[in-house]
């Protein structure tokens, strides 16, 4: 089997037997690349389980309701990560599993929650360097943009995480989508680029639901 690379040609590879082996059939082909790649079938499965108490979280009417489902996504695409060879997201989905339990507790004073934004922030851009300096990932200009999009997107979410409304931590979830998405894309994870590909939609129409359906009743 040729080696798997966070890249476009890593999508390819993924389909091949369904654009370059019309002989083969899809169920097959399913089981052929599942056989082949058992370490990262799994990932993947894991990913889209992950993937659904995300989406999940954001039709969620109460802020402790939203950030439980994050906090077992979160769980879930830590695993998947690191299965994948994708370390910063493993970091950061650890380090968001701290974040969740810190945050769904209703009694966290606003002062106490300001002091959890700044450490949590602070971990994330220690996970930035360790994603080069532990995991031995390259630091070129491309790896260096990747790699710091998610840590953007989970430093925006964290600050959302200490607002007291749930429509408020939705608009500002979906800069953590788009940094995720691209992240996602590059390292080829099917349930990471469907969940944000969705939860951009599921943010949209939890908006709609809930915020501006809220401001037209005033």
């Amino acid at each position: 089997m040729p080696p798997i690379t966070p890249s476009v040609s890593r999508w390819r590879f993924l389909f091949q037997p369904y654009l370059f082996r019309k002989e083969v059939s899809p169920l097959d082909a399913i089981i052929q690349w599942f056989l082949g790649n058992p370490i990262e079938a799994i990932a993947q499965i894991v990913g889209i389980v992950a993937l659904l108490f995300i989406v999940f979280s954001y039709q969620q009417k109460k802020k402790t309701s939203l950030i439980l489902c994050q906090l077992f996504g979160a769980a879930l695409f830590g695993a998947h990560y690191f299965m994948m060879g994708a370390y910063a997201g493993f970091l950061l989905n650890c380090i968001a599993v701290l974040r969740a339990l810190v945050f769904c507790r209703e009694g966290l004073s606003k002062k106490t929650g300001k002091i959890w934004v700044w450490i949590l922030n602070g971990l994330f851009l220690v996970s930035y360097a360790l994603t080069f300096l532990v995991f031995n990932v390259t630091p070129s200009v491309p790896n260096l943009i990747i790699q710091a999009l998610p840590v953007i997107g989970m430093c925006v979410s964290t600050i959302s995480f200490n607002m007291k409304n749930a429509g408020q931590i939705r608009a500002l979830s979906i800069v953590t989508s788009a940094g995720w998405l691209t992240y996602n894309i590059y390292y080829s994870s099917i349930g990471g680029t469907l969940c944000e590909s969705i939860s951009l939609i599921s943010i949209i129409i939890g908006i709609l639901r809930y915020d501006i359906k809220k401001k037209n009743r005033k």
